[in-house]
């Protein structure tokens, strides 16, 4: 059996698939190259990854289930190539931490049903995107851009604050 050679990452993909997501104030951040510190290539990989995270968090529709989850696992995929192509596996690793962390969070959010502080469904959500500030990978203004987001979304769409089961 051959196998081609791996084919070197080309960053420019992540942008596209940046560009491809539904634009809001977040996609926006990421793509004014002043918000970035250093490193476009972990913030990028990083925004795929909270968008997969967030996608899994919303109940689909039952004829699109099956899409929705193999969309997540693609932005996954191309988060994990993006960082282990540029050798990046210890941000691979605190997203890996991050990401357990916030699913034993949102079990207990589900079991539990209690009342969410803005703070905490912040946390919930963007806990990969505040990890790139806290790590000096974006500028700070991104919280408060996070904080809006929060105040205007609609929460009855995710399925842990809502104990939805995920039938439709």
């Amino acid at each position: 059996m051959k196998y081609s050679a791996v084919q070197p990452y080309n960053d420019s993909q992540l942008q596209d698939l940046i560009d491809d997501l539904e634009q809001n104030e977040i996609t926006e951040f990421f793509s004014d190259n002043n918000n970035i510190i250093h490193k476009k290539y972990i913030s990028d990989a990083v925004l795929l990854f909270t968008h997969a995270l967030n996608q899994l968090d919303k109940v689909p529709d039952v004829n699109n289930r099956e899409g929705h989850v193999l969309t997540g696992d693609f932005y996954f995929s191309e988060f994990y190539s993006a960082l282990s192509q540029h050798g990046e596996m210890q941000v691979v690793h605190d997203m890996v931490g991050i990401s357990k962390e916030l699913s034993s969070k949102k079990s207990r959010q589900y079991e539990d049903k209690k009342v969410l502080t803005d703070s905490d469904l912040k946390y919930l959500l963007f806990a990969p995107l505040l990890y790139l500030i806290d790590n000096g990978y974006v500028k700070s203004d991104l919280d408060n851009i996070l904080d809006r987001v929060i105040k205007n979304m609609d929460q009855r769409e995710l399925a842990y604050i809502i104990n939805t089961k995920g039938e439709r």
